[in-house]
């Protein structure tokens, strides 16, 4: 009956939702352990991963079970219709054979309406209130009625705890990417303060003959998104690992939100209500971004534009592999340059020296990005505020009038309004007045 499968839901429910509490008091009891612990142990990630996987696998096994349990329902109410049938036809009087199957469907019957009533099925067909109930618990979308073309999709059986089990999915979710991203999170926590981008005037001997080089921080973070590619590969190169994981991984972008809405914040910015995680999203992807630069040369604006990377031909198991890597290199990218803005933001003071510094170290992890190879990185707000930075102050100043004047922008958009901001307060750091 319905209450039966609503007591079942509860109780899967409830089990699931102890999984995602145990989830988010290891990711916190982890997270302070990170805080002040060992660097990166590819380990961590590997049994991060194992934990994904059993988030899947309950997720698998739930589907599985709904299965079932709609087609014994199912095959249920066909049994109890064909007793039901063979009753009438027999004026009432029980056969003197039947098969297990029908005497399990008579006591089904009379277990759940000893009394039964005759409806509607939907279809013209009168039949009892039980066969209605358990085909309206096996087939809740009606599919049985209608056409395979219209493609209705059932309702769960097991709501509450599909909603638990989603829940359980996001918390597994957030520890993975807890777990990857805890280094660069931790480099780059402070960087706002370093005295080095206060420096002023020239470069010294060493700078201008070698180049100035990425500082300590930077380079500790792309150390860390390379060596990561090595830590993701074990596990998905398991194909079965990979199935169970890639079960649960629908919403992982949602876990790299955070540093994204801190660099909105620090920016000055804020977008519509209602469209916030539409435009967030889109302001994460970067995509059309570019068009909104202003450059003073155009091969500026074509390394910007340049995005995709090609795809070397691989078979399927190869391609599921690389595709499981590559979302999780994007989220904890997304994640890392979302944070590396957002401090880039908050920097009180850009001096000369400071500015040639910032511009190298946003350099060196485009590079990185590149190299990872995968879509859609580098971030283009990366090479396009390492451009403003190394802009004359005159320069700077111009590209500020520019905007303000509506220049080389036909409709307005909420990202445009992002780069304005970042623009400015850029002008400011720099103490150039506009």
């Amino acid at each position: 009956s319905a209450s039966t499968i609503s007591s079942i839901d509860v109780l899967l429910s409830n089990h699931a939702s102890e999984l995602a509490i145990a989830m988010r008091t290891l990711s916190t009891n982890a997270s302070s352990a990170r805080s002040s612990g060992p660097e990166f142990d590819e380990q961590h990630v590997h049994c991060a991963l194992e934990i994904l996987r059993t988030a899947g696998l309950f997720k698998r096994n739930l589907q599985t079970f709904e299965y079932s349990v709609k087609n014994q329902l199912r095959m249920l109410s066909d049994e109890i219709m064909m007793v039901d049938i063979v009753l009438l036809d027999s004026s009432g009087i029980i056969p003197d054979e039947l098969a297990p199957t029908q005497i399990g469907a008579m006591l089904a019957k009379v277990a759940c309406d000893p009394y039964p009533k005759y409806i509607d099925d939907g279809t013209g067909v009168k039949c009892p209130t039980t066969v209605v109930e358990l085909r309206r618990l096996a087939d809740p979308a009606g599919k049985g009625n209608k056409k395979e073309s219209e493609n209705i999709v059932s309702p769960p059986l097991f709501p509450k705890a599909l909603d638990s089990t989603s829940r359980l999915a996001r918390s597994c979710l957030s520890f993975v990417f807890e777990v990857c991203s805890a280094i660069p999170e931790r480099q780059l926590h402070g960087i706002s303060a370093l005295p080095v981008w206060k420096q002023d005037g020239a470069l010294d001997d060493d700078e201008t003959s070698y180049g100035i080089l990425p500082q300590s921080f930077i380079t500790h973070v792309g150390e860390h998104m390379l060596a990561l590619v090595q830590a993701l590969e074990p596990f998905a190169s398991d194909p079965d690992a990979l199935g169970l994981a890639n079960e649960v991984m629908s919403g992982v972008l949602e876990v790299a939100v955070q540093p994204w809405k801190e660099f909105m914040a620090a920016a000055g910015c804020s977008f519509k209500a209602g469209y916030e995680k539409s435009q967030l999203e889109i302001l994460m992807r970067g995509k059309d971004l570019s068009k909104y630069f202003l450059y003073e040369n155009d091969e500026d604006a074509l390394e910007d534009d340049m995005g995709g990377h090609d795809k070397d031909e691989e078979d399927e198991g190869e391609e599921a592999s690389a595709a499981f890597c590559n979302q999780w290199l994007d989220v904890v990218g997304l994640a890392v340059a979302g944070r590396l803005l957002e401090r880039t933001m908050r920097i009180p003071r850009l001096g000369h020296k400071g500015s040639e510094h910032l511009a190298t170290d946003l350099n060196y992890i485009r590079n990185v990005f590149t190299a990872l190879g995968v879509s859609g990185h580098p971030h283009p707000l990366l090479g396009y505020i390492a451009h403003l930075v190394t802009l004359e102050d005159v320069a700077l100043r111009s590209t500020i009038k520019r905007r303000r004047q509506g220049v080389d922008v036909e409709v307005p958009s909420e990202a445009l309004e992002v780069i304005k901001r970042v623009e400015l307060r850029i002008a400011y750091v720099k103490n150039i007045s506009v």
